[in-house]
């Protein structure tokens, strides 16, 4: 292999220095096509604050021998492709610093063929919605189906706030018309939904307000026609809660939301819903409750709840209050209960790092080959005087000994609300980060960072987007995978920022790697 790559290195370099001759190898191939993954609909996105220079990844389908070189060009300047680490294609470290923002016309190259996309440059993101013309916006999240990518968000564009899909581009630009998923004209206001993309459906869980809000489930079709009806979630005697999730399993949907009685005491529940329904077969389960603290206490009024599948069994994260002998005190806890054929068979907790910890966030992702526990807490024995939150990822099942797991990301100050991407190459992880604080207090912000993940659960140099404003804990990070990139997704408050003055809009990024 080593020697192949040698080759493929030198016939590319080569190629630059003698104009793209093949020279006199009658091994070099005939180039029947010639793509670029981490375009979608013909175009990209690039950061160049985030990322000054980017590798642009080049796919080449070839008969007869190797491929007489591969070059990708950027407004006339052309740089060498090399084979990639994987030995699968090829990749051209592009220079974009100086590069204007706007659109710039991308060209790959190999032998007679070309492939061609825009590269959109944009140093402060792609804004999606505008606090003057949609209202307030919420809940997005990004699926990929084939070479279609779909954003789904709520906002008040129309006369009453409404769930909606839209299909993007890779530079995070409208294609045809938006589709409403739930509520409309003369319709309660959908003020959050949370989605799944199916094999040929839309799971939405989405709420309306109620005390202070109600839950309902509905499928969809793609083109917006109701499949399964709206279906009420929270029992007669209680309300909706904070947060919930939705997961495609294959035959259907894997849905979690929060109930309260409306006196402080919250519970999780869970049930499954075939993509084909078109009613409920099978009743709710409560996933975790309130306990009277032998071990398990209560819920934060705002707690974060989401849900993955291994197998046959539903996995479902949470932080819930959890009694500490030791410190003879109720500590948050991560906590992920295991749902096999209709019934809670485990609940347990994931401590990786081990100590005493104070648990800010709490979620199940999945990195491509399985589910992963991502945990955000605060060690309680810190000798720092404004400990900082340490981000764990473990993966499941989890180790018997509850401690297997690494830090992904430690930094001063707070981090939370992690999503996954797997993607082509590694998965990409993507976080709310507060660091910038413990350089200056009266400038710090809550921004986005992403950074690829190793199959050691621990981070490559992280990546900070400077142009990004949270209210921690409301970013609502999500993304989809273009290629070897990751296409994120969030709430920003830029042109708001505050718990009284909030101006939720959507934004967009893309992580490169």
């Amino acid at each position: 292999m080593r020697s192949q790559l040698a080759f493929r290195m030198v016939v590319s370099l080569g190629l630059v220095a003698c104009g793209g001759a093949a020279g006199d190898d009658d091994t070099t191939a005939t180039v029947t096509r010639v793509a670029l993954p981490q375009a979608l609909g013909g175009a990209m996105f690039a950061n160049p604050d985030a990322y000054p220079t980017i590798p642009v990844h080049v796919a080449v389908d070839a008969t007869g021998g190797e491929p007489p070189g591969v070059t990708v060009a950027v407004d006339g300047q052309t740089i060498a492709a090399l084979p990639d680490a994987a030995g699968t294609g090829w990749v051209a470290q592009v220079p974009i610093a100086a590069l204007a923002d706007g659109d710039h016309a991308l060209v790959a190259t190999s032998g007679a063929v070309s492939a061609a996309a825009q590269l959109v440059i944009g140093r402060a993101g792609v804004q999606y919605t505008q606090i003057s013309v949609d209202g307030n916006a919420g809940t997005p999240r990004l699926h990929r189906a084939g070479d279609r990518l779909f954003l789904t968000w709520t906002d008040r564009s129309a006369t009453a706030r409404v769930a909606w899909k839209q299909e993007i581009d890779g530079a995070g630009r409208r294609v045809g018309d938006k589709v409403a998923l739930a509520g409309g004209p003369g319709r309660n206001d959908v003020l959050y939904a949370r989605t799944a993309l199916g094999s040929a459906t839309i799971g939405v869980v989405y709420q309306e307000a109620g005390g202070p809000y109600r839950s309902f489930f509905t499928i969809v079709a793609l083109d917006g026609t109701t499949q399964l009806a709206p279906v009420a979630l929270d029992p007669p005697d209680r309300f909706g809660s904070h947060s919930g999730d939705v997961v495609f399993t294959g035959d259907g949907y894997d849905v979690v939301w929060r109930t309260n009685d409306g006196m402080g005491s919250s519970d999780v529940r869970w049930l499954h819903a075939a993509e084909a329904a078109t009613s409920l077969t099978t009743a709710p389960l409560i996933a975790a409750a309130r306990g009277d603290g032998a071990p398990h206490a209560g819920f934060d009024p705002f707690t974060n709840v989401s849900v993955r599948r291994l197998g046959d069994a539903s996995l479902v994260a949470f932080v819930r209050y959890r009694h500490d002998a030791a410190l003879d005190l109720d500590l948050p806890r991560c906590q992920l209960a295991t749902i096999r054929a209709g019934a809670v068979v485990s609940t347990e907790l994931v401590d990786a790092g081990g100590g005493f910890f104070w648990d800010d966030d709490c979620r199940v992702l999945d990195d491509g080959t399985g589910p992963v526990v991502a945990r955000a807490g605060k060690d309680l024995t810190s000798s720092e005087d404004n400990p900082r939150a340490v981000m764990f990822l473990t993966r499941v099942p989890l180790a018997p000994s509850r401690g297997a797991g690494a830090v992904s990301v430690s930094a001063p100050e707070t981090r939370s609300e992690p999503t996954l991407v797997a993607t082509a190459a590694a998965p990409i992880l993507a976080w709310s980060d507060a660091r910038s604080y413990a350089d200056d207090l009266s400038t710090g912000e809550v921004e986005l960072y992403a950074a690829p993940l190793g199959a050691d659960l621990v981070t490559a140099p992280n990546v900070g987007f400077a142009h990004t404003h949270f209210i921690e804990s409301t970013a609502d990070i999500r993304g989809a995978a273009l290629g070897t990139n990751a296409m994120l997704v969030w709430i920003d408050e830029r042109h708001g920022g505050t718990i009284l003055d909030p101006r939720p809009e959507v934004y967009l990024e893309t992580a490169w790697q």
